[in-house]
Order: structure tokens, then C-alpha cells, then sequence
């Protein structure tokens, strides 16, 4: 349950970064999502149900500040936590290149996600504009904010361990 919990607080505190700072931060136009990566650390780390609750209360903050297309942003943010989670396995935190271009996938995996969904509501973006003007800055950013983030996020991640269950059988009970 804890990690639940911190996830979403954490996630608070990273939605109210974003729509305070990280305007101030954009490069070329391209701006960070630091909800998406902590979303995807989170799934690395806890697997697609803490990922998926972490990514649903992120793109619900973010579609409410918004405004326009509500749960668009809840859809798209839950299924990179849930995707991050099933390769808790594979991912390994601690090694920064994976999880830089872990997190570059999941960036880009979102922002097609998001612009699926916008497509199907009939707002279209020409491909070359989403590929090289938002997809690739923004993944590439996120990508290279990623391990800060993670050195953050570390300080509050509690890691468990998992050990193997030992079951007596119930006539030595």
C-alpha cells in the first residue's frame, strides 16, 4: 500500500514542478515531462500496478490543468506505467544508459499514444512535424533528465526484497 501512496504523492509533487518550472525550462520548444518519467521509474521499480496508478494520477492531474480532452493524457500516462512495469525484469535502475533509453522509449511511446487518441478525435499533426519537433526533443530530453530524476526519486523509493515463500506443510504444524 506504501508504495502506492508514495507514488501518488510523489507524482503531485512532480505535476506541480511541471506546471510551475518547467515551462521555464524548455529548450527549442521542447519541454520535459517529469511525470512520465517518474511514472516509468515506477514501474521499473514496482511493476504495472504501481506504474499504472502512478501514470492514471499523473495524466489525471495533467489532463484537469489542461482543460481540453480530459483522460486522454490518464490513458496514455497509465499504459507507459503499466508497459514499464512488465519489464520491471529487464530493466535494470541501476544501470543509467538502460534506464536513460528506457525512458526515452516510454516518452515516445506516450507522445504517440496521446496524438492516437487526438487523431481519433480529428485533430491531425503532420508526422515529420511530430516526429522532429515534438516526439524526439521531448524523449530526448526526458532521457537525458531521467538519472537526475532517478538519484531524487531514490531517496524516497523504498526497495523491497523479494524473498522465497517457505510454506510448512500443515501436519508440522
Amino acid at each position: 500500500m506504501w508504495p502506492i501512496v508514495q507514488s501518488c504523492l510523489l507524482v503531485l509533487v512532480a505535476f506541480i514542478f511541471q506546471a510551475t518550472v518547467v515551462p521555464h525550462m524548455a529548450v527549442s520548444g521542447a519541454k520535459p515531462d517529469i511525470v512520465i518519467i517518474i511514472t516509468a521509474l515506477y514501474g521499473f521499480t514496482y511493476g504495472p500496478q504501481i506504474g499504472t496508478v502512478a501514470g492514471f494520477f499523473g495524466g489525471l492531474l495533467g489532463d484537469l490543468l489542461s482543460g481540453s480532452h480530459v483522460g486522454i493524457g490518464l490513458i496514455s500516462k497509465s499504459i507507459v506505467g503499466f508497459f514499464a512495469g512488465l519489464v520491471k525484469r529487464a530493466i535494470f535502475v541501476e544501470n543509467m544508459l538502460l534506464t536513460m533509453l528506457a525512458i526515452f522509449i516510454a516518452t515516445c511511446i506516450n507522445q504517440f499514444i496521446y496524438v492516437g487518441f487526438m487523431f481519433l478525435l480529428g485533430e491531425t499533426t503532420p508526422i515529420k512535424v511530430l516526429v522532429t519537433g515534438i516526439v524526439l526533443p521531448s524523449a530526448t530530453y526526458n532521457a537525458i533528465l531521467a538519472p537526475f530524476v532517478y538519484m531524487m526519486l531514490r531517496r524516497f523509493m523504498v526497495f523491497k526484497q523479494e524473498a522465497p515463500v517457505v510454506r510448512i506443510a500443515k501436519k508440522y504444524d
